[in-house]
């Protein structure tokens, strides 16, 4: 019987991984069916198939349609590293599509198996779990649905994981990450040498820490004075529609500005539509540049000036943390950076003189 001291579910993944690693369950054998199981330890199907989703989205045990639950080959367990997961968030989004494909590429190139994992909040708790107990080597993006017991175990087994686009290196925790610095200078020192002084700033107000990190080195090279825009987007949500809002209330208020970053595209495109929404004109009116350099700013109208991160360097760069950890497992690499590079497009230009057109005050 299922002891109640836990959830139910968490009981009988506990009973299966019990007998996956003492041998009673043998690999390419099927295991009990999902109404013989739920009998044997007292509890209702659900909490079975519950139970097998994440030893199945984990790649330990495989369902065979018509023929039942099968314990895979390796039994889940990487052995040489074979097996890489990249854990993404359930959120549809182009930068996780983009992520995906280059992880499968690049895992290509290096012989290995890439497992796409779109995760919400509560899964990922049990997916980090699973991934420790099997010894799967695991690529995190970012950690906005990883929990505080959840981050310590990664912690804890930190030879097992990358983070990938957030600092947890602190926690000890390996962890890639693009070199914020540089790139917000990158894109304020472009604005700068096009004669824009008023230069705002438009991000998800999440809390994040990379996003912390942005906002304070555009406070530092903007002198302070220029508008700061928060989209107060809801975790999980898609940015455009509250970029949109937040942007037009902007231009409502009269708020005085030239140019505008947005911390990654989906901002961006809210921004666009609420410029044009609001007849203000990009960029002869309005300079708009981004951080993300997604499909959609290489086609927006017009293109968007970007700041690419270099996804494919955080990709190589996590799978190589993985390979050399995987080596020292007691003193595990915990930090790299990576340099993102500036790609201008037609969303930004020069502020026409005062003798033609004022532009600080082009949103009044």
């Amino acid at each position: 019987m299922v002891k109640n001291s836990q959830p139910k579910f968490q009981s009988v993944y506990d009973y299966l991984v019990r007998g996956i690693e003492s041998g009673f369950y043998r690999p390419e054998t099927r295991l009990p069916s999902e109404r013989k199981l739920a009998e044997k330890l007292n509890v209702n199907v659900a909490t079975v198939r519950r139970a097998f989703r994440d030893l199945i989205t984990s790649g330990v045990v495989e369902k065979r349609i018509g023929d039942g639950t099968y314990l895979t080959r390796g039994g889940g367990i990487a052995n040489g590293a074979e097996y890489v997961n990249i854990v993404l968030s359930n959120y549809q989004g182009d930068t996780q599509d983009e992520i995906a494909e280059l992880a499968l590429e690049e895992g290509a190139r290096r012989n290995l198996r890439c497992r796409i994992v779109r995760l919400g909040s509560e899964e990922r708790a049990m997916f980090v779990r699973t991934a420790i107990r099997f010894r799967q080597p695991t690529m995190v993006l970012g950690d906005d649905l990883l929990t505080a017991a959840t981050i310590r175990d990664i912690a804890g087994n930190a030879w097992l994981f990358a983070v990938l686009a957030n600092r947890l290196d602190q926690l000890g925790i390996p962890s890639v990450i693009g070199d914020d610095h540089h790139g917000i200078r990158l894109l304020t020192g472009r604005l700068h040498s096009l004669g824009h002084r008023r230069i705002a700033l438009l991000h998800n107000n999440s809390g994040h820490p990379i996003e912390n990190i942005q906002i304070a080195v555009w406070r530092s090279v903007t002198g302070g004075g220029s508008p700061e825009l928060r989209a107060d987007v809801p975790p999980g949500a898609h940015p455009a529609a509250y970029a949109f809002q937040a942007v037009g209330r902007a231009v409502a208020r009269g708020e005085r500005f030239s140019a505008l970053i947005t911390l990654n595209d989906e901002l961006a495109q809210g921004a666009l539509a609420a410029f044009s929404e609001n007849g203000v004109r990009v960029p002869e009116q309005m300079s708009l540049i981004s951080i993300g350099d997604s499909l959609f700013s290489r086609y927006s109208v017009p293109p968007l000036t970007a700041l690419n991160p270099n996804l494919a360097e955080h990709i190589r760069q996590g799978f190589e943390l993985l390979a050399r950890n995987r080596l020292h497992s007691g003193a595990p690499e915990l930090l790299r950076l990576v340099a993102p590079a500036l790609v201008i497009r037609k969303s930004d230009s020069a502020v026409p003189s005062v003798t033609t057109q004022p532009r600080e005050t082009t949103v009044s």
